[in-house]
């Protein structure tokens, strides 16, 4: 009898990558025109050079959901912030861009990976916790 498998038994690196491809090919995600020339954050200088990095945030906020449960967009702006380099003044924490969060919260509530309760705090569907559980399955499988 083999041990259950969830998405913590996984690297998260190696699952945010296969979930991402996975979000990729379903084609169901929308991509506004905004997407190509946005920066991620004010302490950023251009914006991301890989083409798809939007499916890597949506697999990476699917993960963060499913392990820590409900967050807000303040917190999740904080999470995905960074370091604005000052010149010789120190560096100081910013948070990222909240409109790339909100949209991308929104695009896994259309899927229904997410729901809000009648709290209106964001949580994981069932459906979307036992299908992140057989892919994780797959995954430490194969490798």
């Amino acid at each position: 009898m083999s041990k259950p498998t969830s998405v913590r038994d996984v690297p998260a690196s190696l699952f945010i990558s296969k979930y991402a491809d996975y979000l990729k090919r379903s084609g169901q995600i929308r991509n506004p025109s905004w997407l190509e020339i946005v920066k991620t954050g004010i302490h950023k200088k251009n914006s991301p050079l890989e083409s798809d990095w939007f499916f890597f945030r949506l697999a990476s906020l699917a993960r963060r959901f499913y392990i820590k449960g409900g967050n807000g967009v303040g917190n999740l702006r904080k999470k995905y912030g960074g370091k604005k380099r000052r010149g010789s003044r120190p560096v100081k924490k910013l948070p990222s861009g909240g409109k790339i969060i909100r949209f991308a919260l929104q695009e896994l509530e259309r899927l229904n990976i997410l729901f809000k309760n009648e709290k209106g705090k964001r949580l994981i569907t069932k459906k979307a916790q036992q299908d992140m559980d057989i892919r994780s399955r797959k995954i430490l499988t194969k490798s």
